[in-house]
């Protein structure tokens, strides 16, 4: 890990090696058994079995040094690779398989790397993220990885689509449809309704594209709303930054 300044008061900013933003992130997956994986990590030469962390390392090299991750493979100093990019685990409890990174950039990347690679039986289907950055001299990233654990906010999705038909109930015409949804906004935005410190959310793997696009929209609106933290701005919400953004980008369509 590395530390240069932050832009918080006498702070530094801890990044990962490849020098985004450390923001542990975990990806769930459902998979027919663990055998099924290991069959196909087998041939990668970018991941490894640590028997002693009784985890798959996922190395930033061989298959995927093409990938682009911050500043890129030809960036990461010789002498420090290969780097570990994420580890790949089969809990005991609960089943399936996670990827564990340390950032969002890394998280994406991963999703996107394996999905050709295990096949479509091995299904993305929830994920959980820190929403917040941390400082260099806040602890180890080892240690610090383990609020990934720590008091989890788990999203149900029925609870979601429960909410969803109350918003639209009684909706007749895409007219009363753009009423419904811009005063559920405002309530929204007035209530200051925020995520959590520890958010497990599921995911759309029925809607989701190859490369993994509603994953990476969802948490980069989430690394930009913690940057906004670390920045001083705490009133700022995740829905806040996204109701800016599709603003920006209507204003930029309606000048062009």
């Amino acid at each position: 890990m590395t530390t240069p300044g932050g832009t918080a008061p006498g702070r530094g900013l801890l990044v990962t090696s490849t020098r985004e933003p450390f923001q542990p992130t975990r990806l769930y997956y459902s998979i027919p058994d663990r055998s099924y994986v290991t069959h196909r990590l087998r041939p990668l030469r970018c991941v490894v079995e640590d028997p002693a962390e009784r985890c798959w390392q996922w190395l930033y090299a061989a298959e995927s040094s093409s990938l682009t991750i911050s500043a890129g493979y030809d960036a990461v100093p010789a002498d420090r690779r290969p780097i570990v990019l994420g580890r790949i685990r089969f809990p005991k409890k609960g089943g399936g398989m996670t990827i564990q990174t340390g950032s969002i950039e890394r998280a994406v990347a991963a999703a996107a790397f394996f999905r050709p690679h295990l096949g479509p039986e091995v299904v993305a289907i929830r994920c959980r993220v820190v929403n917040r950055l941390f400082a260099a001299d806040e602890g180890d990233a080892d240690d610090l990885m383990k609020a990934l654990d720590q008091n989890v906010t788990v999203v149900n999705p029925r609870e979601a689509e429960a909410a969803f038909e109350r918003v639209f109930a009684g909706v007749r015409s895409v007219e009363d449809a753009e009423r419904a949804a811009a005063e559920s906004l405002r309530r929204r935005l007035a209530s200051k309704q925020d995520v959590p410190l520890v958010e497990d959310f599921p995911l759309a793997p029925e809607e989701e594209t190859p490369e993994f696009r509603d994953l990476a929209t969802a948490l980069r609106f989430r690394a930009l709303r913690a940057f906004e933290h670390w920045n001083g701005n705490t009133d700022l919400t995740l829905t806040a930054i996204i109701v800016r953004t599709v603003a920006q980008g209507m204003g930029r369509e309606s000048a062009s």
